[in-house]
């Protein structure tokens, strides 16, 4: 998977095509463990088709893509499937304002800050084609828990309630609270 990563983000860097990693992939940047398979990565919408070209140049087939996202299945052997959210110029500007850097497998990748990948586990949880749900909310719990974040602080709570609703901030009150 890092290999897979650093193949990734070392083609993007060289090519000026902005990135942030979000998922499974970022959680366990932060320090809290998780299996994944893949790498998702959030990239800017007016990038989208200069980042379809770049993995397809790397060997990555498209499986499914949509407006907002599209999934590849990698080429060559040994190497991880890749998944693309596009978001809208001003989410970009948002997350990527507030992003951090991090290095992994010699190569620097950004990450949101945590509420921010909070916000986007709590629009994946909520999509009705969504398998992992359960998962996207065990990261959720997992990342309140270790950042001891508080639904109460107004500028959390604000993106829980918007990406989640009334019953993620209950939920998360809950995780709060655990010891």
């Amino acid at each position: 998977m890092k290999n897979t990563l650093s193949i990734v983000l070392g083609a993007a860097s060289r090519k000026g095509l902005p990135c942030l990693l979000i998922g499974g992939n970022a959680v366990i940047l932060l320090g809290l463990p998780r299996m994944t398979i893949d790498i998702d990565l959030l990239v800017p919408a007016e990038k989208r088709s200069q980042w379809l070209d770049l993995l397809r140049e790397l060997g990555f087939r498209l499986l499914n893509g949509t407006e907002a996202f599209a999934q590849f299945d990698p080429g060559a052997e040994g190497m991880a499937p890749v998944d693309l959210m596009f978001v809208d110029a001003p989410t970009w500007k948002n997350l990527d304002g507030e992003a951090r850097e991090e290095i992994v497998a010699e190569s620097s990748v950004r990450i949101p800050r945590i509420e921010h990948l909070i916000a986007l586990k709590l629009h994946a949880a909520a999509s009705p084609t969504r398998v992992a749900g359960e998962q996207d909310w065990e990261d959720i719990r997992k990342m309140v828990r270790a950042w001891h974040l508080d639904p109460a602080d107004a500028y959390f709570r604000a993106i829980i309630l918007r990406y989640g609703g009334e019953e993620a901030l209950n939920r998360i009150v809950r995780y709060s609270n655990e010891t």
